[in-house]
């Protein structure tokens, strides 16, 4: 019986794993703006906290980046850039998993940090790229960022998760 109950919750959590790392792969191929693929998949790092808990979310927050410079959607120029992504990401998860019983506490405090982490590292370390992909490491971050975190609280209280 308990071999039996933990193949189920590992089989769930795979089929939520997985859901969640489609959705993101679908809005990187399906929508080719920063505000709404940020966003969605900003909220969806923030859902697989509560769903997946933190180490496969750290999981998620790799993946995205990945898929997207080895299909070719992301510019070459950013693809330097991509472990810092990377780092955003995980900065964001991370943060709203240690503080998520105060949701929109975490949620800005991921967000800023998130932002802040990108912009300064983009701003110092990779200068040398082009505008384009300095402001997209900006202000936009920020943006998206607490887009998603609305997002995610809307998906999540539908959900009776928050």
């Amino acid at each position: 019986m308990e071999t039996a109950l933990k193949t189920k919750s590992i089989t769930i959590s795979l089929i939520q794993f997985l859901s969640i790392l489609s959705i993101i792969i679908l809005a990187q191929v399906i929508f080719k703006n920063q505000f709404i693929t940020g966003s969605i998949i900003n909220a969806l790092l923030i859902c697989s906290v509560f769903f997946l808990g933190l180490r496969q979310s750290i999981g998620i927050a790799i993946i995205p980046s990945l898929f997207s410079v080895l299909t070719g959607l992301m510019a070459p120029a950013i693809i330097p850039f991509v472990p810092f992504i990377i780092l955003g990401n995980i900065i964001l998860v991370v943060t709203f998993n240690y503080l998520k019983n105060s949701y929109f506490l975490a949620g800005a405090i991921g967000a800023v940090l998130k932002f802040a982490f990108l912009f300064l590292s983009s701003s110092y370390l990779f200068s040398f790229l082009p505008e384009p992909i300095l402001y997209a490491m900006s202000y936009p971050q920020l943006i998206t960022a607490i887009l998603g975190v609305a997002l995610a609280f809307i998906i999540l209280k539908k959900l009776k998760k928050v």
